[in-house]
């Protein structure tokens, strides 16, 4: 029996992932982890911005696009004083499971990506994404020595207080810099 993707029925939860070798062709595995990435996405900004009872989201992503080497998502924090607090994600999503000693999200993050996303001067995170059970994992990426990673800890669930304590981290980051203007070479002196 083939199912809306016009595969077997064990095809759609193992997306033609690298350790599973079904005869496919290669445009339709392709197409199935784009759509499984892209459901990651999807599901992260999600998970970023529920509206809490009586308030609203208390972050803003925006997908950057595919143009983007190691970068998902810039997430600007909301309701921070008078400038705007960012990070970057890069976000993996799989429906591989959890490793059975350690509980750990089966994702693939290349050392290149590691090191790249760790580059950015701004606070930098992987999430990972369960795609089965719609749940997000957060990992800092910020220089604390990562290589490449094939599994992510569960640790941090993207949940309320998570996302509170990310917020606050994030800000905190940033507040060091809201009184400090770049002296640019290229202002107009006609408008001041």
């Amino acid at each position: 029996m083939e199912n809306l993707y016009g595969v077997g029925k064990i095809a759609y939860p193992l997306l033609c992932e690298e350790n599973y070798s079904l005869n496919y062709n290669r445009s339709r595995c392709k197409k199935m982890r784009d759509a499984l990435g892209a459901r990651g996405e999807s599901l992260f900004h999600l998970l970023m911005t529920p509206f809490p009872l009586g308030g609203s989201p208390i972050f803003k992503p925006q997908f950057l696009g595919n143009k983007w080497q190691y970068l998902d998502f810039i997430v600007e924090l909301v309701g921070a004083d008078s400038y705007i607090p960012y990070f970057f994600v890069q976000v993996k999503t799989t429906r591989q499971g959890y490793t059975k000693k350690e509980n750990r999200l089966k994702v693939k993050v290349e050392e290149e990506s590691v090191i790249g996303i760790a580059s950015y001067p701004a606070p930098t995170y992987i999430v990972g994404i369960d795609e089965i059970q719609e749940v997000g994992y957060l990992v800092s990426a910020n220089g604390e020595n990562l290589k490449s990673l094939s599994s992510l800890s569960t640790k941090f669930p993207i949940n309320k207080d998570n996302r509170q304590i990310l917020w606050d981290e994030v800000n905190n980051f940033w507040s060091q810099y809201k009184n400090k203007n770049l002296a640019s070479q290229f202002s107009d002196q006609q408008s001041r």
